[in-house]
């Protein structure tokens, strides 16, 4: 696939009436035929909301990646850090969550925004738990619930060791039971 196009606006025209895959395709070779900065931007926020999109979350978490390289704002690297955050959790990395996490709050520039992006970051892990619940995923649903709790507020922190105590029951963590039981009193 040859690109003629030398301005975002044409690479944009040109991309809307393509197939997602078609357009991936496209996009990355924009990527190796133009330096500029916009141009480079666009592409790789594409190719991050294509991927996503495609539930192909370690390709837009790479893209992301490379858009926080040339975003130099601390709000839009502050959402880029949210956004990546998000697909992390939906990938079920959690393990980098808090990483980036620390990254992001670096960025922040004020106690609100940190505020809000712990907030959010609750919110998240309450959801995949939910959603874990709900399938009657427990193995998946303590590396949440393990990860939630130190993020959490002292009441609850207390319901959550409840559902992680019941959890460790349901696998058979008799040890683990026990001393998140020991704990809680």
């Amino acid at each position: 696939m040859q690109v003629s196009e030398r301005t975002k606006l044409e690479m944009a025209a040109k991309a809307a009436g393509m197939s997602d895959f078609l357009r991936m395709e496209y996009l990355e070779r924009c990527l190796q035929t133009s330096r500029d900065p916009t141009i480079l931007k666009f592409c790789y926020f594409e190719l991050a909301k294509l991927y996503e999109a495609r539930v192909m979350y370690a390709d837009a978490i790479k893209y992301l990646n490379k858009l926080q390289a040339l975003v130099s704002f601390g709000t839009d690297k502050l959402k880029l850090y949210e956004k990546e955050i998000e697909l992390l959790m939906k990938s079920g990395n959690y393990e980098r969550v808090g990483e980036v996490y620390r990254s992001a709050l670096k960025v922040a520039s004020s106690e609100v925004e940190s505020m809000n992006l712990r907030r959010k970051i609750v919110k998240l892990y309450q959801l995949e738990a939910q959603k874990f619940e709900s399938a009657h995923k427990h193995l998946a649903l303590l590396k949440v619930y393990e990860r939630l709790i130190p993020l959490l507020t002292d009441n609850d922190r207390n319901e959550t060791k409840k559902k992680l105590f019941v959890v460790y029951q349901k696998l058979g963590k008799v040890k683990e039971s026990i001393a998140l039981e020991n704990s809680m009193r």
